[in-house]
Parts: structure tokens; C-alpha cells; sequence
């Protein structure tokens, strides 16, 4: 299958809601704990392993970083919730941006919200979750690291967020092998206008 998102490029990252592109196409928001494995599958998605910085720290991203796939389509890549290492201030600052992007950007298409696959649905996924369904923006659970258990521990995990996000479904990925990311893209792909 041809990969779509091949020729994704970082454009920008913004801290303030004023500081947004127009409203218009389709964006997909990246969203997950800090050292869920975002960066590292934003790369496999794209086949690009030098486009999202992956850091052994966690919370190093701080803005939301807009990649641009197409004309018609964004990748946005929020900062890692639940940081170990981004200072309070920081999400003080992004936090209000998050809240006024939900509540007003037309743009705005899906989420798609990394969990690692070991520790799924933490505090702070269910309150993405709930600020998904509260504005009622389909999200798409990919549970990553899937490379860390075996075939039939990633069914009962995929079972586990399934029973309890039954509007959704969860997908297994691993950036280590590749595995998961073409039905995680055609997944993504069947929510752009």
C-alpha cells in the first residue's frame, strides 16, 4: 500500500490559540502520556525516523507541532501528557490552548491516542477520552509497544480497551517492528474529509 503520509514535514509549533493556521482541512491530533511512544510511531506512520525528535527524556515537546501530510491534511503533535519532566507552568500554558482548540476548531477531525499497550487507559488517556466524547470527536486508541508482549497478551489488552471504550477500536502498533501502522493509517485516513 502506498504510504500516503510519506512526504509529511513539520511546518511549525504553536504555544497560543492566535498563533493557529486557518481553519480548514482536516487535522488529526497525536495525543498520549509522555513516553507513550508518540514521536516514535508519528516516524514509523511517515516513514520519516528524523521527523518527530524522540528524547529518552519525557515531556520534551512543550508546543503543539503541526506536520503537514497534504494540502488537505495536518498531523498535530500535542505534548505528552502526564510529564516527568515539562515543569507545571509549562502545561498551565498548553492546557488553556488544548481546552479553546476543542471547543472551537472546525478543523479538527480525529484523535488518536497512544497508550502504551502494558499500562492502557492511565488518569490522564480517560481524560482525553472524556474531552473527546464531551465534543464529540471520534478518537482512535493505538496501543503501542506491542513488541513487549506476546500475541495473546496483545488480544487481551486490545479486549481490555475495548470493553471499556466499546465506541471505539483499539489498535496494536510497534515501531520497533512496523507492525499495525497500515490499519492505524487507513484508520486515520477514514476520518479526513
Amino acid at each position: 500500500m502506498k504510504n500516503l503520509f510519506k512526504k509529511t514535514e513539520f511546518v511549525f509549533g504553536v504555544t497560543n490559540y492566535k498563533n493557529l493556521p486557518d481553519d480548514a482541512g482536516s487535522e488529526i491530533l497525536l495525543a498520549g502520556r509522555s513516553n507513550a511512544g508518540k514521536s516514535s510511531a508519528l516516524n514509523v506512520l511517515t516513514d520519516n525516523p528524523k521527523l518527530a525528535r524522540i528524547s529518552k527524556t519525557p515531556g520534551r515537546t512543550t508546543e503543539i507541532n503541526f506536520f503537514k501530510v497534504n494540502e488537505d491534511l495536518m498531523l498535530l503533535d500535542l505534548p505528552g501528557y502526564g510529564f516527568a519532566k515539562s515543569s507545571k507552568a509549562k502545561k498551565k500554558d498548553w492546557s488553556p490552548l488544548l481546552g479553546e482548540y476543542f471547543q472551537k476548531r472546525r478543523a479538527l477531525t480525529a484523535v488518536v491516542i497512544f497508550m502504551d499497550i502494558r499500562h492502557p487507559l492511565k488518569e490522564s488517556d480517560w481524560e482525553m477520552i472524556h474531552l473527546c466524547r464531551n465534543f464529540n470527536v471520534p478518537f482512535i486508541p493505538a496501543l503501542t509497544k506491542s513488541d513487549k508482549l506476546s500475541n495473546n497478551n496483545i488480544a487481551k489488552a486490545i479486549s481490555f480497551v475495548k470493553g471499556k471504550i466499546p465506541e471505539s477500536t483499539p489498535i496494536a502498533v510497534s515501531s520497533k517492528d512496523k507492525d499495525g501502522f497500515d490499519s492505524l493509517s487507513k484508520k486515520i485516513l477514514n476520518f479526513v474529509k
